[in-house]
């Protein structure tokens, strides 16, 4: 009896010895101090010529909690007077004091910022640091007086399950481009995911949703359709019905959106596809009957004269089932839906030429034999 008595009076004392111990490693968090944050610039003109140099240096000093913790650290870089209201959010390594940033860099922030290329403005920039779910603590705040240089507007390629490829970045499909705009009449498949690459690979660019959570590499668009959602760290995940759609990207550097919407032709697959045009004098009653391949392919081959116009049917007669060169007149190699095309026009020399139709994929191509 007497060594249970002991036996229960050492458990006791080791249970009291332990709660003391954890009492003690427990951190206790002073207030933060102030964040602070300088630049060596107060004004830059960025220029192509110069993107490998660097543009700009910030220094910082993180909030400092009396004790050593992991933080988020970010310069949030926006236009003058907009209250850091939709910023451009640039991540910084956490522990570190100073970055510095290239020309190139710099210039792709401005503009992801929503500044006009070649155009004097004002932005903000604040270092805001965040521990767990505290809220952010923001430094003093840097004005820089920037012009930023135009790029080139990217070429978007679609890849994923959602989309008509599938996740094969070898045949990711390029979207037609004129000026800023680049679009596409194609297939997506409800509750799947894709995104868009810059090349027929998976790197060096990508481009997906501008939100907390995506890869920085992949942050882009910062407005889009309801029907599309982020799926981070990578995709952006597609919300309406399995169909076709119109898919149109405004690359402006103030810009960068994102619209999806309801292609007037739903029908990807119809039973037979008719070639009408200069071919058979434009009677859509004789139209030529192509070969079905399945899935939405089709194809013909015939002799194709200089000034040869053409269009597409899914019926013999002018019916709604229509298709032709993407918005107008043209040889752009992309179909649009009746409404929104023009004929296809091709300056053959009297050679055969097999036409090729992927209307689930939204293009064509005319190959000579």
């Amino acid at each position: 009896m007497k060594n249970l008595f002991k036996i229960f009076t050492l458990l006791v004392l080791g249970f009291l010895v332990i709660s003391c111990e954890k009492d003690e490693d427990k951190v206790v968090l002073g207030n933060p101090s102030a964040s602070t944050l300088t630049s060596d610039k107060s004004s830059l003109v960025l220029t192509k010529d110069n993107e490998a140099q660097n543009a700009v240096t910030f220094n910082w000093k993180a909030p400092d909690y009396g004790v050593a913790v992991a933080q988020k650290n970010q310069l949030q870089i926006a236009i003058k007077g907009t209250n850091f209201a939709s910023p451009k959010n640039v991540d910084l390594n956490d522990g570190d004091i100073k970055a510095t940033y290239t020309v190139a860099e710099f210039n792709s922030y401005a503009l992801d910022a929503g500044l006009a290329p070649n155009v004097a403005t004002d932005i903000e920039v604040r270092l805001s640091s965040k521990l767990g779910n505290y809220e952010a603590i923001n430094s003093n705040v840097v004005t820089i007086k920037v012009t930023p240089y135009m790029t080139a507007y990217p070429s978007f390629y679609i890849v994923g399950e959602a989309s008509a490829v599938g996740w094969n970045a070898n045949v990711a499909q390029m979207l037609y481009k004129k000026d800023n705009f680049s679009m596409i009449y194609t297939y997506l498949e409800n509750g799947k995911a894709f995104r868009f690459l810059g090349q027929q690979d998976w790197g060096p660019a990508n481009y997906s949703l501008d939100v907390t959570g995506m890869n920085n590499g992949n942050k882009y668009f910062k407005t889009w359709s309801t029907n599309l959602a982020p799926s981070t760290p990578e995709n952006i995940q597609f919300n309406g019905a399995t169909g076709m759609y119109k898919i149109v990207i405004d690359a402006d550097a103030t810009v960068k959106s994102i619209t999806v919407s309801a292609s007037p032709i739903n029908n990807w697959n119809p039973a037979n596809l008719y070639i009408v045009g200069t071919v058979n004098g434009w009677n859509a009653g004789t139209a030529i009957p192509m070969t079905n391949l399945g899935n939405g392919k089709f194809e013909y081959t015939t002799t194709l004269p200089a000034a040869s116009e053409f269009k597409f049917l899914g019926q013999q007669s002018w019916g709604d089932l229509d298709w032709g060169n993407i918005t107008t007149d043209g040889n752009t190699g992309f179909i649009g839906p009746k409404g929104s095309n023009g004929n296809i026009k091709f300056d053959g020399t009297g050679g055969s030429y097999k036409i090729s139709v992927d209307l689930k994929l939204g293009t064509y191509k005319i190959q000579p034999l």
